[in-house]
Protein backbone atom coordinates (compact mmCIF):
# COMPACT_ATOMS: atom_id res chain seq x y z
CA UNK A 1 0.00 0.00 0.00
CA UNK A 2 1.30 3.47 -0.87
CA UNK A 3 1.09 6.08 1.85
CA UNK A 4 0.04 9.61 0.98
CA UNK A 5 3.54 11.07 1.28
CA UNK A 6 4.89 8.63 -1.31
CA UNK A 7 2.01 9.39 -3.67
CA UNK A 8 2.87 13.10 -3.60
CA UNK A 9 6.63 12.68 -4.00
CA UNK A 10 8.66 12.91 -7.19
CA UNK A 11 10.08 9.42 -6.74
CA UNK A 12 9.81 6.85 -9.48
CA UNK A 13 8.32 3.40 -8.96
CA UNK A 14 10.71 0.55 -9.75
CA UNK A 15 9.38 -2.69 -11.21
CA UNK A 16 11.10 -5.86 -12.36
CA UNK A 17 10.08 -6.65 -15.94
CA UNK A 18 9.91 -10.45 -15.74
CA UNK A 19 10.70 -13.61 -13.84
CA UNK A 20 13.88 -13.88 -15.93
CA UNK A 21 15.21 -10.65 -14.39
CA UNK A 22 14.32 -11.92 -10.90
CA UNK A 23 16.36 -15.06 -11.63
CA UNK A 24 19.28 -12.93 -12.84
CA UNK A 25 19.22 -11.04 -9.55
CA UNK A 26 18.89 -14.23 -7.49
CA UNK A 27 21.91 -15.75 -9.27
CA UNK A 28 24.23 -12.89 -8.28
CA UNK A 29 26.90 -13.40 -5.61
CA UNK A 30 25.63 -12.13 -2.25
CA UNK A 31 27.98 -9.12 -2.09
CA UNK A 32 27.10 -8.04 -5.64
CA UNK A 33 23.39 -8.59 -5.02
CA UNK A 34 23.34 -6.06 -2.17
CA UNK A 35 25.43 -3.56 -4.12
CA UNK A 36 23.25 -3.81 -7.25
CA UNK A 37 19.94 -3.78 -5.38
CA UNK A 38 21.03 -0.60 -3.54
CA UNK A 39 21.85 1.09 -6.87
CA UNK A 40 18.52 -0.02 -8.34
CA UNK A 41 16.65 1.42 -5.34
CA UNK A 42 18.57 4.68 -5.75
CA UNK A 43 17.14 5.01 -9.29
CA UNK A 44 13.80 5.92 -7.67
CA UNK A 45 15.33 9.26 -6.64
CA UNK A 46 16.84 9.98 -10.04
CA UNK A 47 16.58 7.61 -13.01
CA UNK A 48 19.46 9.24 -14.87
CA UNK A 49 22.45 9.18 -12.49
CA UNK A 50 25.96 10.25 -13.44
CA UNK A 51 27.44 7.74 -15.87
CA UNK A 52 24.13 6.49 -17.26
CA UNK A 53 24.22 5.56 -20.94
CA UNK A 54 21.23 5.86 -23.22
CA UNK A 55 20.79 2.75 -25.38
CA UNK A 56 17.52 3.63 -27.08
CA UNK A 57 14.47 5.86 -26.86
CA UNK A 58 13.59 4.95 -23.27
CA UNK A 59 16.27 2.35 -22.63
CA UNK A 60 19.23 3.18 -20.38
CA UNK A 61 21.97 1.30 -18.57
CA UNK A 62 24.09 1.84 -15.51
CA UNK A 63 27.40 0.19 -14.68
CA UNK A 64 27.94 -1.33 -11.28
CA UNK A 65 31.40 -2.87 -11.23
CA UNK A 66 31.46 -5.65 -13.82
CA UNK A 67 27.66 -5.77 -13.95
CA UNK A 68 25.19 -3.83 -16.06
CA UNK A 69 21.59 -2.95 -15.26
CA UNK A 70 19.45 -2.19 -18.30
CA UNK A 71 16.15 -0.43 -17.70
CA UNK A 72 13.42 1.62 -19.35
CA UNK A 73 12.20 4.96 -18.05
CA UNK A 74 8.57 6.04 -18.38
CA UNK A 75 8.55 9.67 -17.21
CA UNK A 76 4.80 10.29 -17.48
CA UNK A 77 4.02 7.27 -15.29
CA UNK A 78 7.05 7.85 -13.01
CA UNK A 79 8.04 4.23 -13.67
CA UNK A 80 11.38 2.45 -14.08
CA UNK A 81 11.21 -1.05 -15.57
CA UNK A 82 14.31 -3.20 -14.95
CA UNK A 83 14.76 -5.36 -18.05
CA UNK A 84 18.17 -6.97 -17.58
CA UNK A 85 20.89 -7.51 -14.98
CA UNK A 86 24.01 -9.16 -16.35
CA UNK A 87 27.76 -9.39 -16.05
CA UNK A 88 29.39 -7.40 -18.84
CA UNK A 89 30.03 -9.48 -21.97
CA UNK A 90 29.64 -9.22 -25.73
CA UNK A 91 26.07 -10.54 -25.49
CA UNK A 92 24.88 -8.13 -22.78
CA UNK A 93 23.57 -5.58 -25.29
CA UNK A 94 22.69 -7.93 -28.15
CA UNK A 95 18.96 -7.22 -27.99
CA UNK A 96 19.42 -3.44 -27.97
Amino acid sequence: MINREEAKSDKYIIKIASRRVEKELDALPRKEYFRISAEIKELANGPRPYGVKRLGDRVHRIRIGNYRVVYSIFDKEKLILITKVAKRSESTYKEF
